[in-house]
């Protein structure tokens, strides 16, 4: 096989995360998501909520310095003098994803994981997505809510997403051409989705092992 591991990237609602799973049992590889988190706190001795927190929000100082520009404050801290935790641990749960495909043999959901190996030719970087009536109506019907505050919730997390996108990887605008593959969910089945990842997968051929210059004899 070609492949080392499989990137997902995910708009909430499109099923990314199903077929995410669904595809690593089929493969026979890990599944990695949240466990990154997880994983990054324990190596790095960084409180889990800290690292989890540092996806969604700007550090204290950053949050400080605005407040003072808006006049909130008196004096806002000169920032030299401190170092941006989140941009920080934002860089580890980087290097952990990388550090993952490396290892090989897994499926990575989230966390930018198509970014973080956008220079890897042995990943695959697959983009799960849907109409956003779609998601709104499975996000809904999941969370027993209404769709107006399932509208609500995912124009949050999808701004959320964008801001994640820019400040880690600099990405301004998405776009198609940012992945090998682009999924629309709308009428697409979870199990069929990983089907098709998995022909794509298999119709690769393996990479040849690599080879070793020997000197010519005189």
């Amino acid at each position: 096989m070609g492949y080392r591991a499989i990137a997902l990237s995910q708009v909430d609602g499109a099923g990314g995360e199903v077929i995410g799973r669904n595809l690593a049992h089929k493969l026979g590889f890990g599944y990695l998501n949240e466990a990154i988190v997880a994983q990054v706190a324990k190596d790095h001795g960084v409180d889990q909520a800290v690292v989890a927190g540092a996806e969604r929000r700007k550090s204290f100082f950053t949050r400080v310095a605005e407040m003072a520009a808006r006049g909130a404050v008196d004096v806002a801290p000169d920032p030299s003098l401190y170092v941006d935790e989140t941009d920080a641990v934002l860089s580890l749960i980087r290097d952990a994803v990388r550090d993952a495909a490396d290892r090989g043999s897994v499926v990575l959901v989230a966390h930018a994981a198509c970014y973080a190996c956008a220079d890897r030719a042995d990943v695959l970087r697959v983009c799960v997505t849907a109409p956003l009536p779609a998601r709104v109506s499975r996000v809904a019907s999941a969370l027993g809510i209404s769709d107006a505050e399932a509208a609500k919730s995912l124009r949050r997390s999808d701004a959320a997403r964008a801001s994640y996108l820019k400040r880690v990887y600099g990405v301004g605008q998405e776009a198609p051409t940012d992945y090998d593959v682009v999924l629309n969910t709308e009428r697409l089945a979870p199990d069929a989705a990983a089907d098709l990842i998995l022909g794509l997968i298999q119709a690769r051929p393996a990479a040849p092992p690599p080879t070793t210059a020997r000197a010519s004899g005189g």
